[in-house]
C-alpha cells in the first residue's frame, strides 16, 4: 500500500492553484516566534487541500504532532513565504523550527502518507511528539 501511495504522489500532488489568505503575514510572524510550526500552504479551490481539511485538519491540533508543531495556514502566493523555497503545489506543508524550514511535504495523497511523512520529518528534525 505504501509503495502504491508513493507512486501516486507525483500525480496526486500536481494540483496547481493560487490564492491569497488574510492574516498570513501575522501567521508567519507567529510561526517564527514559536519553536516549531507546521505551515500549510493551501488554496480554497484546491481539492486536495479540502480533502486534507476533512480527513486530518479538524483533529490535527489534538494530536501529539499538532501539539508539537501547531498548524498555521497561508496562501501559495503569500509574500510571507519569500524566505522559504518556492511552493509549486498545494497543499504543501512546511515544517519550521526556530524560523527555519526543516522539511516539507508536497501534496496530499491521503492520511497514511501524510502521517508517515510528518512523523519522519519530525523525527529527522529531532522534534518529539510525546504527550
Amino acid at each position: 500500500m505504501r509503495a502504491f501511495l508513493l507512486l501516486l504522489m507525483p500525480i496526486l500532488s500536481a494540483v496547481t492553484v493560487t490564492a491569497a489568505h488574510a492574516g498570513e503575514a501575522k501567521s508567519l510572524e507567529i510561526a517564527r516566534a514559536e519553536a516549531t510550526t507546521l505551515i500549510m500552504v493551501d488554496d480554497p479551490a484546491c481539492h486536495y487541500c479540502r480533502r486534507w481539511n476533512r480527513e486530518v485538519g479538524g483533529g490535527y491540533g489534538r494530536t501529539a504532532e499538532g501539539r508539537a508543531a501547531p498548524l498555521k495556514r497561508v496562501g501559495r502566493d503569500s509574500k510571507a513565504l519569500a524566505e522559504f523555497a518556492p511552493v509549486v503545489y498545494t497543499p504543501t506543508f512546511i515544517l519550521v523550527r526556530g524560523g527555519r524550514e526543516v522539511g516539507r511535504i508536497t501534496g496530499y495523497p491521503g492520511q497514511l502518507y501524510f502521517w508517515e511523512e510528518l512523523s519522519q520529518l519530525m523525527s529527522s528534525a529531532g522534534i518529539t511528539t510525546k504527550g
